[in-house]
């Protein structure tokens, strides 16, 4: 049987093509999945599949189930068409600090909220699970969260409708937005405040709530214009270790405060949360 013209040197560019993939596949399995390398310019934008997720856990934390969202582990929300960005491995609030966050708030919300609607505002929303972990704890509770970067935007709005998860998610910035897309004057009111740190974490002084980006205080101003009239839980994520002078500050906001640090990761790398009320129905 004669060959057609051209078919040996289009194996041979397949052959080549396989070899090339293989080694690429080959390249990134040696590469360390660290914090650096999935937030290089490079990397950090770019959609990561299964085998890189669970990689970064292995790497980092010797657990493949680490990127843990959704009330599940990687390749469980793999399969039901959830996807991730290579930042949001570190950036997400990953379920086990989610849930502690969900049931902290339970806790102080359940008592006060009687036959009230409760409505939660996430202005930093990222994936959405850390919206997604305290609607959990919050039964019948709804979301609304706000995510400027677009990428981020669309790829959690596909991730929340595999979920059917009680949330609007709004592209733009809080600021801009956060008067117009609110939840009614009847509603109780849980603020979930999670800012980009930025360089606001330092070594030698922990986390500066004055730093933050916007500072923390400054959120709370913003939302104190929209929400005055109605109980408002604010929950600040915060660090292990947070500058005193600032943390007062933010306390001082408040009427009523907590502060709550969770054993969920290594130390040097705990997180926990502030818990401050105004016009809380005691």
């Amino acid at each position: 049987m004669s060959k057609r013209p051209g078919s040996a040197s289009c194996s041979l560019l397949v052959v080549r093509f396989c070899l090339w993939g293989r080694r690429v596949t080959a390249q990134a399995a040696n590469q360390k999945y660290d914090r650096d390398f999935l937030l290089s310019p490079g990397k950090r934008n770019q959609l990561v599949e299964l085998w890189e997720v669970e990689k970064y856990g292995r790497d980092c934390f010797d657990d493949p189930n680490h990127v843990h969202l959704y009330g599940m582990p990687p390749r469980e929300w793999y399969e039901r068409g959830v996807r991730i960005l290579a930042r949001t491995c570190l950036e997400a609030v990953k379920d086990p600090l989610g849930n502690k966050i969900g049931s902290d708030i339970a806790e102080v919300v359940a008592p006060a909220s009687g036959n009230r609607p409760i409505g939660v505002v996430d202005p930093f929303a990222g994936s959405c699970n850390g919206l997604y972990s305290i609607l959990r704890h919050l039964p019948g509770s709804r979301g609304i969260g706000f995510e400027l970067e677009p990428a981020v935007f669309d790829l959690t709005t596909r991730n929340i409708a595999h979920l059917k998860a009680p949330i609007e998610l709004v592209q733009g910035s809080y600021k801009d937005l956060v008067a117009v897309r609110r939840h009614p004057a009847d509603h109780l009111v849980v603020v979930f405040l999670g800012p980009p740190w930025g360089d606001a974490l330092r070594p030698d002084t922990g986390l500066h709530l004055d730093r933050t980006k916007p500072p923390i205080l400054e959120i709370v101003r913003d939302f104190e214009q929209v929400y005055g009239s109605q109980p408002v839980l604010y929950v600040t994520e915060v660090h292990e270790v947070n500058e005193p002078s600032a943390l007062r500050a933010v306390e001082a906001a408040f009427d009523w405060s907590d502060l709550r640090i969770y054993d969920v990761n290594v130390p040097g790398l705990q997180h926990g949360i502030l818990l401050g009320t105004r016009r809380w129905p005691s």
